[in-house]
């Protein structure tokens, strides 16, 4: 049998609130480097291309991530950014994977098999999973629906099960599937562990795009017809190689349910290959303290972090020194403009506080004092009533918008590097140690001219410190800022 063209699609649309507040919802998990030097987006992609080439990756992301998420695939290959599919709003996997599946169809697609990979779980043992891929595609290719189930470590019940039914008589590493359980109390996972047979949902498949299609069409017809309704009113070409996006206002309409809701509990074409590639779907500072290092105390750090007699705790500091003394159990997380502690045991309740953040109207809930922009990084130093400063970062090449404050003045130190600085009808060339002023109302544009980092310091002075209502007079080289 001939092997089946796989079509990875790689979901990143969460928002990953439980591991504030190094995760926010401008800038969530899947995008952040918790483990390791890469984001969990980019060893998703990672993954995926060692069976498809870049332009075959699908990635489905947020809409208001979009610079963020093309930026992290470029860095991987910039072939990537044209599989880029954006999301005005998040509508939930069902939708999600409708749009992947409709793309792959209208691109002559319909008979490759998708590989549905969340873009926020980690695998430290890439090698399995991609051993389990290969031996559920060809099950996917004759039209099943292929869900990946995960040896249980241990009685968890913040997790869907699926019990397992006899072994395929062509392909042995092949389950049929009996049923899916819902998060279980703790009684019924352990009974579960102790008779096995039972495997965590991992929300990974494979499937035909044909066949996903069809199966929606007999369960959500609705939902199907409103994805493909978004998508074409977007005016897109479907087979165009470029960063495509359903039309807002009728993507709005399109209903959030899951997809084993709509599809993988409803449906009889459902197997299951279980396996073992270390998956963890890292929801929770406990999950994080399990995967990493820990020191002769069972202690698991990152950063300048110093310990005295001191037990089990999770500690990462980003910025300044962390200390603990005579305590265990902790997670204690350090960032420029937060520090969480919490019980280590109880580290999920994190979500309850950024609920509350959010319902304050706190910024922290959304934003990280240090941001990533299009063309470089921004991050807040200090803030009072009537100033703000802040220091820049502009990436080599990189140049922001011409722009105006009416309302403010501005003062730039340059700190290394070197600037180009329009200003009116003058172009200045400034190196470390030169301090320019824009005066309020001037037209001004801030651009690296050379093949290294632009550090600087920026002073803003004025009644309205407000950037939404910067006056932005032409669209930056590489993002606005």
């Amino acid at each position: 049998m001939v092997d089946p063209i796989v079509v990875p699609v790689v979901l990143a649309g969460g928002s990953g609130t439980r591991l504030w507040p190094i995760s926010r919802s401008s800038y969530p998990k899947h995008l952040v480097e918790i483990l390791g030097e890469e984001s969990l987006l980019q060893a998703t992609v990672r993954r995926g291309l060692a069976l498809a080439p870049p332009g075959r990756i699908l990635t489905v992301g947020a809409a208001a991530q979009a610079f963020l998420i093309g930026r992290q695939l470029g860095e991987l290959d910039p072939a990537l950014r044209a599989g880029l599919v954006l999301e005005p709003s998040g509508r939930n996997t069902a939708a999600a994977i409708a749009l992947a599946a409709t793309l792959a169809v209208a691109r002559g697609l319909g008979d490759a098999v998708l590989w549905i990979c969340p873009s926020d779980h980690l695998m430290r043992d890439a090698d399995a999973l991609l051993e389990a891929v290969r031996a559920g595609a060809p099950a996917a290719a004759r039209g099943e629906l292929v869900t990946f189930g995960i040896h249980p470590s241990r009685p968890e019940t913040g997790y869907g099960y699926i019990r397992l039914g006899d072994a395929d008589p062509g392909l042995p590493a092949v389950r049929k599937v009996e049923r899916f359980v819902e998060k279980p109390p703790l009684a019924e996972a352990e009974a579960m562990l102790a008779t096995g047979g039972h495997v965590w949902n991992s929300g990974m498949f494979l499937f035909r795009a044909d066949r996903l299609l069809e199966e929606l069409g007999r369960f959500e017809p609705e939902l199907l017809a409103a994805v493909q309704r978004a998508l074409s009113a977007a005016g897109h070409a479907a087979d165009a190689a470029a960063e495509l996006a359903p039309e807002a206002a009728a993507w709005a309409a399109v209903p959030s349910v899951p997809i084993d809701k709509a599809v993988m509990e409803r449906s009889e074409r459902v197997v299951c290959v279980p396996c073992d590639p270390q998956w963890s779907d890292v929801g929770s500072w406990q999950a994080i303290w399990e995967l990493m290092d820990h020191d002769a105390r069972g202690n698991a750090t990152t950063g300048d972090v110093l310990l005295a007699d001191a037990d089990d705790n999770l500690v990462r500091s980003e910025r300044r020194l962390v200390a603990l003394a005579g305590v265990r159990d902790l997670v204690v997380v350090e960032t420029a403009d937060a520090v969480l502690v919490a019980d280590r045991a109880h580290s999920e309740q994190v979500k309850n506080l950024v609920t509350a953040l959010t319902a304050a109207g706190r910024r922290e809930a959304v934003v990280h004092a240090s941001e990533i922009r299009p063309w470089g990084r921004l991050t807040a130093l200090a803030e009072g009533p009537g100033f703000r400063v802040r220091e820049l970062v502009v990436d080599a090449g990189a140049r922001l918008s011409l722009q105006r404050h009416p309302e403010r003045v501005e003062h730039w130190v340059i700190v290394a590097g070197q600037a180009s600085v329009e200003l009116d009808d003058d172009v200045r060339r400034l190196r470390p140690g030169a301090v320019v002023t824009v005066p309020a109302g001037a037209v001004h544009r801030l651009s690296n001219p050379v093949d290294m980092p632009l550090r600087l310091i920026e002073v803003a002075l004025g009644t309205d410190l407000d950037d939404t209502r910067t006056e932005r007079l032409d669209p930056p080289e590489t993002g606005h800022g």
